[in-house]
């Protein structure tokens, strides 16, 4: 045992001498290639590289086609559980022509990032392009900036998806359970609970993680239209002028444009996050070709999917000031109950939203584990060489991983 680490050691070693930084390769897979060629066919020396996935634990085919649910339930868990900011600044009619407006805004976003994704596949993503499309004279300065934005950013998702998934479970806990009592920090151990366990299946599960996420694709799918049909078959709906024409200005801005501009918030924060799979290439093969497809077409998907979403939810909740009124905390939940009249039907569609924003977190976890790996690899972090590490055995970038854990409870604590 002790010569098997000895040697695990001195190979280790000499992959980092002969490996350089991300930031100096221009071509990630030609970079791989050559610490290759150094290794010959020694597999387990090659694929404990910092920085290195081996072969044989990339993705196959079927893996690559799981890269479009990175990011993919947006629309649904966001536009559902932040309904309250659009239907008091700016109404239905902001709601939906705002949505439409941001989706044309976001889509040439995102093929500019196609773009640059596919001339320069890596987990750094927007840091690498930085350092390397930026004025010469501030490529350093800038990159480092943007790692640094991209990390805090990350983490912050994380919380973010989280709180909502929390906070979403308390509420369903107070539809049914009138005499619970809500408490801040119930919310808090939650939000710790749910980021163990997207912690649980990128690391314990992270081989099994594909299949998850193709059951949570379908779950997505399915309990989206799901929703969808409940509502139209069974809520009395709004006239097409109302919905379309109505402007709201609750929030008393100083104009109803301003208002509707603030309300905008909702389906600014659902069209975020598809670029996760930008941080995953060194996983996959062919990214250069794939990563770009799997991204437009998770955005080209979840549009389409939000806005059914954001029209049924227009046309179909009901008076907004008596959902507005719940003592759930969310409308959206109080809207299902009216809808269908039945606190089992209003809690599986409920409990449908907190398993996509679940699986967002998964899906998030991934992302800002490899950001970081990334960004340490290059060393642009404090403790790079402890978090650019990659776990024998686990062949993940497990101290990055935990890192998210530690930052999602300590921002949790803001929340007590």
């Amino acid at each position: 045992m002790a010569a098997a680490s000895s040697s695990s050691s001195a190979a280790s070693a000499a992959i980092r001498q002969k490996t350089t930084t991300m930031m100096n390769h221009d071509n990630p897979k030609m970079a791989a290639n050559n610490v290759r060629q150094s290794y010959g066919e020694d597999e387990d020396a090659f694929e404990m590289a910092d920085g290195v996935v081996a072969k044989k634990w990339q993705d196959t085919d079927a893996d690559r086609k799981d890269m479009s649910q990175l990011g993919r339930v947006q629309e649904l868990r966001v536009l559902v559980t932040t309904l309250t900011t659009s239907l008091t600044d700016g109404g239905t009619a902001g709601l939906l022509w705002g949505f439409i407006i941001v989706v044309i805004g976001f889509s040439f976003v995102y093929l500019s990032i196609a773009e640059m994704a596919s001339m320069a596949p890596t987990s750094g993503g927007q840091y690498h392009w930085v350092s390397k499309f930026a004025p010469v004279s501030a490529q350093n300065f800038l990159s480092y900036l943007v790692g640094w934005l991209c990390f805090t950013g990350w983490r912050c998702a994380i919380t973010s998806i989280t709180f909502l998934a929390g906070t979403v479970i308390q509420g369903l806990i107070i539809l049914n359970n009138p005499n619970y009592i809500y408490e801040s920090w119930h919310g808090t151990m939650l939000i710790i609970a749910i980021t163990t366990f997207a912690i649980f299946f990128n690391t314990v599960l992270a081989k099994k993680l594909p299949l998850v996420e193709g059951l949570l694709l379908i779950l997505h799918v399915l309990g989206a239209f799901a929703i969808i049909i409940v509502l139209w078959v069974l809520a009395p709906t709004a006239s097409a002028r109302e919905v379309w024409t109505q402007f709201t200005n609750a929030g008393n801005w100083n104009s109803a444009g301003t208002s509707t501009m603030v309300g905008l918030l909702s389906p600014i924060i659902s069209m975020i996050g598809f670029d996760c799979a930008v941080h995953m290439p060194e996983e996959v093969k062919d990214a250069g070709t794939n990563l770009p497809k799997a991204m437009l077409w998770a955005v080209a998907f979840n549009a389409t999917l939000g806005f059914l979403m954001a029209v049924t939810l227009c046309f179909t909740l009901g008076n907004v000031d008596d959902i507005f009124a719940t003592e759930t905390g969310y409308p959206f939940i109080q809207g299902f109950y009216n809808v269908t009249q039945s606190y089992a039907g209003a809690s599986i569609m409920t409990l449908i939203l907190i398993l996509t924003l679940t699986s967002a977190a998964i899906a998030e976890v991934a992302t800002a584990s490899r950001q970081l790996w990334s960004f340490a690899r290059d060393k642009c972090v404090p403790g790079y060489q402890f978090l650019s590490h990659i776990t024998p055995g686990w062949n993940i970038p497990l101290n990055a991983v935990l890192v998210s854990l530690v930052v999602t409870t300590l921002l949790s604590l803001i929340n007590i």
